[in-house]
C-alpha cells in the first residue's frame, strides 16, 4: 500500500479508533489533537508511538532544531487549522475531504450519557431528513493522489516525491500540505494555486509560474528556481534556505517571515523584495 494510502488505528486510553489516513494523521499531530506519544497500528496487533512512525510526522515538526522552528511551526497549525480541509478515510477505504465546523482539542473517547443519546438519535434524524430534502451542488469531494495533474486537480497531503509536472497546466491547483520533494514543476502553469505547507525541497520549478500562488510556509530548501515567476504570491513564512536561483520575479510577492536564501529571516512588511 503507497504512504498516501496507508490506513492507521489510534488508541487512546485503551480504546481504538480509526482506520485514518496518513494525511489525516500529520494534521492532527501539527494541531495537538494527536500527541506524538499516541499509539498506532496498520492492523491492531503491533502499536507504536506516532513519533517513531516517520511518515505520519509533520515535516516542520521533523526539523525542530534548525532556525526559526517556532516562527515555521506557527505558520504551519495557522493554516491548517479549522479552515482547512481535512482528509479521512472510512472502514472500506474511501478517501474523502471535509471542512469541519467546530474545533476539537485532543482526540478523545468519551462516554455518552442517556441524554447525550437521545441528542444524537434527533441530530441525525435531522441529518438524515436534510439528506432528503437537499442535495449539495458540490459533494464531498474525493482525493486520488493518483490524479492526472491538470487544472484544478486538488492533491493535498499527498505523498508525490520525485512527480514529474514538467509543463504541465496546473491553473486553481491545490496541493496544499503534499510532500513534492525532488519533484519537477519547470515551466509549469501554476496561477492562483494553493500549495500553503507543501514541501518543495530540492524541486525544480525553473521557469514555472506561481502569479497569486498562495505558498504559505512552503518548503524551498534547495529548490532550483531559475527564471521562476512569484509575482503577487504569499510566501509569508516560505524557507528558501540553499535554493538556487537567478531571474525570480518577486514583483508584489509577499515575503513575510520568510527564510532567504541565506538564512536571514525577512522583514514581516517586506513586499516584492526581502527587507532585513
Amino acid at each position: 500500500m503507497n504512504k498516501e494510502t496507508q490506513l492507521w488505528y489510534i488508541k487512546v486510553k485503551g480504546r481504538v479508533r480509526g482506520p485514518y489516513a496518513t494525511g489525516f494523521i500529520s494534521k492532527n499531530i501539527l494541531l495537538g489533537r494527536i500527541h506524538p506519544s499516541d499509539m498506532l497500528s496498520q492492523d491492531k496487533n503491533v502499536w507504536r508511538k506516532a513519533s517513531s512512525i516517520r511518515e505520519v510526522m509533520p515535516d516542520v515538526i521533523k526539523h525542530r532544531n534548525e532556525p526559526n522552528y517556532k516562527e515555521r511551526l506557527k505558520a504551519a497549525r495557522r493554516w491548517a487549522d479549522e479552515r482547512g480541509e481535512i482528509r479521512e478515510v472510512d472502514a472500506n477505504g474511501k478517501e474523502k475531504i471535509y471542512k469541519p465546523r467546530k474545533k476539537t482539542t485532543h482526540l478523545q473517547i468519551k462516554t455518552t450519557g442517556v441524554l447525550g443519546i437521545i441528542s444524537m438519535i434527533l441530530i441525525v434524524s435531522g441529518l438524515i431528513v436534510a439528506l432528503f430534502m437537499f442535495t449539495p451542488d458540490d459533494p464531498l469531494a474525493q482525493i486520488n493522489c493518483t490524479a492526472k495533474g491538470q487544472n484544478g486537480v486538488i492533491l493535498d497531503g499527498c505523498h508525490l516525491q520525485r512527480k514529474d509536472f514538467s509543463a504541465k497546466s496546473l491553473k486553481n491547483s491545490s496541493f496544499k500540505n503534499t510532500l513534492l520533494t525532488n519533484s519537477r514543476f519547470n515551466k509549469a502553469q501554476l496561477q492562483s494555486s494553493q500549495m500553503d505547507y507543501a514541501n518543495l525541497s530540492h524541486a525544480d520549478l525553473s521557469h514555472a509560474n506561481l502569479t497569486g500562488a498562495s505558498m504559505r510556509a512552503v518548503d524551498l530548501r534547495g529548490a532550483t528556481l531559475n527564471s521562476t515567476i512569484f509575482t503577487k504570491a504569499d510566501l509569508s513564512y516560505a524557507d528558501f534556505t540553499g535554493a538556487k536561483a537567478s531571474k525570480i520575479k518577486f514583483t508584489g510577492a509577499v515575503l513575510a517571515n520568510t527564510v532567504w536564501f541565506d538564512g536571514s529571516v525577512c522583514n514581516k512588511n517586506s513586499i516584492g523584495r526581502c527587507l532585513k
